[in-house]
C-alpha cells in the first residue's frame, strides 16, 4: 500500500553553497512550476502557474502587484453548502471530495482551501481526552474544542528537558490517550544495550494489557491511512484543476505555545512565567530542534515550501511585551529560523491581536515569512512591517458571518487601498469562518479583480 504518492522535494547538488534566501527561492521554484502534478490539461497547468505567480509576487513583495491575492478561509461552511454534516467530516471520507472540487469550480479561488477528512474514528479508537469533536463530547455541527487541562505537571519539567521522547512516551501519551496508559510500562529505548537487558525491555508487550494496546494502535493507524489517501486524492484533484496550496498541511505549534495549550494549560503557562521560569525557557529551547526537524521532514515529504504554524499564547493579551521578548519571541524566531535555513517560509497566523507585538517582530529578514494577522490594526502593520515582510488578513468574522454585502465589499477596499504602495499584501478572513454566505465569499474573491 503506497502512502506517500508525492515523490517529494531533493535538494540539488548545490544547496549546500545557498544561502537561505537562495533556498527559499529554490522551493518557491518548484512550487510555481507544478513539479509533479498530474494536470487534469495544459489549460489547468497555466491557470496552476498563473495563480503561483500572483501568490508569489505578494511574498516576495513586488511593488505594485499586479493582483492581490485573495484567500477566503472557510471551515464548514464548504460542506454544509453541500448537505454533509460534521459527522460526515469526520467519518465518511468518501463524501467530501465532490464538494471541495465544485466549491473550486464554482469560486475560482487563487488557492486551494485545504478542507478534507477529520480523523474522528482514530481520535475514538485512542480515547484521545484532550479535545471534544461532534459525536464525542459536541453536537452535530461543531468541529472539535479543546478541553483545556493541565496534562502535565510543573514537576515533570526535568524529565521533559532530559529526555522529550521517554516523558512523552511513558508520561504524556498514557495522559492524553485512554488506549495509551500501558505505554508507562515501556523500557527507556537507551537502557537497551547489553545482551542482558534486551529480555526485560521486550516484556511488557507480553502482557495482555500492552498488547491490547498495540492492537489499537493497529487499528487507528489502518483508519489513519484511509483518511490520509482520501487527503491525498481530495489535493491531488483540486491542484490537478489548477490551484496551488498555500495553507498547510504540515502544520506546527511552536513550543510554548505547545505546552501552554495541551500540556500545561494556559492557567498552568501562566504560573510558569513567574514561577518556574528557567525551566519553561528550558523546555522550549529543548523542543525547538525537534519542531524544525518534523517540519522540515514534513515539507520534503510532502514537496511544500510553506509550514503553517497558528500562534496562540503570544498575542497581547496574555503577556506583557518584556515577557513576550523574554519567553516568546526567541523561541518563535529560533522556529522561524530553522524553516528559512531550509529554504521554507513559515505562514504564522496571529490569532487575536497583535498591535504590541509588530516593533518587536519587525527584527527579521526581509521578504522570508508570511504574517496573517487576526484582530491587529492593520495601519499600524503597515506602518511597521509593510513592505518588509508579506502580510495577510483581516477581514472581521462577523463581516463574513453577519455584515452586509457593501459592508465587507468597502472593507476589503479599504484594505486594498491601505496596501496599494506597498506590496506584498494578501487579502484574507482574519479568522476561519464555518457560518457565511455564498455571496460573502464571492465577494472576497471577486473584489481584487474588478
Amino acid at each position: 500500500m503506497n502512502t506517500n504518492p508525492i515523490p517529494g522535494f531533493t535538494r540539488p547538488e548545490n544547496w549546500s553553497k545557498l544561502t537561505a534566501d537562495g533556498r527559499i527561492k529554490c522551493r518557491l521554484d518548484r512550487w510555481e512550476q507544478g513539479v509533479d502534478i498530474a494536470f487534469k490539461s495544459p489549460e489547468a497547468k497555466v491557470a496552476y502557474q498563473q495563480r503561483v505567480r500572483v501568490l508569489r509576487d505578494a511574498i516576495e513583495l513586488k511593488n505594485p502587484q499586479k493582483r492581490v491575492p485573495a484567500i477566503p478561509i472557510i471551515g464548514m461552511h464548504l460542506t454544509k453548502r453541500a448537505g454533509l454534516t460534521t459527522i460526515d467530516v469526520l467519518h465518511h471520507y468518501d463524501k467530501l471530495l465532490q464538494p471541495i472540487l465544485d466549491y473550486h469550480r464554482e469560486f475560482q479561488p487563487d488557492v486551494l482551501f485545504p478542507s478534507g477528512p477529520l480523523p474522528g474514528k482514530v481520535w475514538e479508537i485512542l480515547d484521545y481526552k484532550v479535545y471534544a469533536w461532534a459525536g464525542h463530547g459536541l453536537p452535530d455541527g461543531h468541529q472539535y474544542q479543546t478541553k483545556e487541562g493541565e496534562y502535565m505537571t510543573a514537576d515533570d519539567y526535568p524529565y521533559l528537558i532530559r529526555d522529550p521522547s521517554a516523558f512523552w512516551m511513558k508520561r504524556y501519551l498514557p495522559r492524553v490517550f485512554g488506549a495509551l496508559e500501558p505505554m508507562r510500562k515501556m523500557a527507556s529505548l537507551p537502557s537497551i544495550t547489553e545482551i542482558l537487558s534486551i529480555a526485560p525491555a521486550v516484556m511488557p508487550f507480553g502482557m495482555p494489557d500492552v498488547q491490547m494496546m498495540l492492537q489499537k494502535l493497529m487499528e487507528a493507524g489502518n483508519e489513519a491511512i484511509k483518511a490520509f489517501q482520501a487527503t491525498q486524492q481530495i489535493a491531488g484533484a483540486v491542484t490537478g484543476e489548477g490551484f496551488p496550496m498555500l495553507l498547510g498541511p504540515p502544520f506546527a505549534t511552536i513550543p510554548f505555545d505547545m505546552i501552554g495549550d495541551v500540556m500545561r494549560g494556559t492557567v498552568g503557562i501562566m504560573k510558569d512565567l513567574y514561577q518556574r521560569p528557567d525551566y519553561l525557557i528550558a523546555a522550549c529551547e529543548r523542543l525547538v530542534p525537534i519542531v524544525i526537524n518534523d517540519m522540515v521532514e514534513a515539507c520534503d515529504r510532502m514537496d511544500r515550501s510553506f509550514v503553517t504554524i497558528p500562534l496562540h499564547k503570544g498575542a497581547d493579551v496574555f503577556m506583557s511585551d518584556a515577557q513576550y521578548k523574554k519567553f516568546y519571541w526567541p523561541i518563535l524566531r529560533a522556529v522561524m529560523e530553522g524553516l528559512n535555513n531550509e529554504g521554507i517560509v513559515p505562514l504564522l497566523f496571529a490569532e487575536g491581536s497583535y498591535n504590541k507585538r509588530l516593533e518587536i517582530i519587525a527584527d527579521y529578514p526581509k521578504g522570508r515569512v508570511i504574517w496573517f494577522f487576526d484582530q491587529t490594526d492593520m495601519r499600524k502593520v503597515k506602518e511597521v512591517l509593510g513592505g518588509y515582510q508579506c502580510v495577510k488578513g483581516n477581514i472581521p468574522s462577523s463581516l463574513m458571518t453577519v455584515g452586509s454585502i457593501d459592508q465587507l465589499r468597502k472593507y476589503c477596499q479599504d484594505l486594498l487601498e491601505l496596501f496599494s504602495d506597498t506590496g506584498g499584501f494578501i487579502l484574507a478572513n482574519g479568522a476561519v469562518v464555518d457560518y457565511t454566505t455564498d455571496e460573502h465569499l464571492r465577494t472576497l474573491i471577486e473584489v481584487v479583480r474588478q
